[in-house]
């Protein structure tokens, strides 16, 4: 790993702990600072697409940082585009087509994938479809980083549904782990790196 590489690397992991230290906490306030640094600090040095894919999450951390109805659907919107991204990046990677040769491999998806819909699917109320729409795109998403081969690609897409999923949970079902926002954002900060480090010219190199 070159050394301008590194050092956004070694920035974004500083936020991603403060954010999620801050997040376990409770403390609010700092995180209009840190939460909003997080995706710009990893997009250093990566490619176009990958770029794409973490600004319009950027974008959706920003709205989720306010509580209403409004601001959790605008986020779920650039979140949604933000998984339809991420799916053009990876595929822009090239795919090995494991999920072709071992199909198996992409059922935890699937299962996790219903579990939570059949789970909140009387809970969601007027936010269903949408709900099933980004939950679909976002196992779809998880789906294609299996397909890569990279284990470590794969983690980030599993995380990224834990991550989402302890968010619905908790909003829809009033399931709430202790630390669970310090859990939403860890996950969640792992996930963006993981999926985003083969988007750099340096490790695709």
């Amino acid at each position: 790993m070159s050394n301008s590489h590194q050092q956004p690397t070694v920035v974004y992991l500083g936020l991603a702990v403060a954010d999620s230290g801050l997040a376990a906490a409770g403390v609010d306030r700092p995180r209009w600072l840190t939460k909003p640094l997080l995706m710009p600090a990893l997009m250093v040095d990566r490619d176009r697409p990958t770029q794409v894919a973490l600004a319009l999450c950027g974008a959706g951390d920003v709205a989720l940082m306010r509580r209403s109805p409004a601001a959790f659907r605008t986020g779920l919107g650039f979140f949604l585009g933000g998984q339809i991204a991420w799916v053009a990046a990876l595929r822009a990677r090239g795919s090995v087509g494991r999920l072709r040769r071992q199909p198996v491999l992409g059922l935890p998806v699937v299962v996790a994938w219903a579990a939570l819909n059949a789970y909140l699917w009387g809970r969601t109320g007027r936010d269903r479809l949408p709900v099933v729409i980004y939950s679909t795109i976002l196992a779809g998403m998880a789906l294609v980083a299996v397909d890569t081969g990279d284990p470590l690609t794969a983690a980030g897409g599993g995380l990224f549904m834990a991550s989402d999923s302890l968010i619905a949970l908790e909003r829809f079902a009033g399931l709430r782990l202790p630390l669970h926002e310090g859990w939403v954002m860890a996950t969640y900060t792992a996930a963006q790196a993981l999926l985003a480090a083969q988007g750099s010219p340096d490790l695709a190199g």
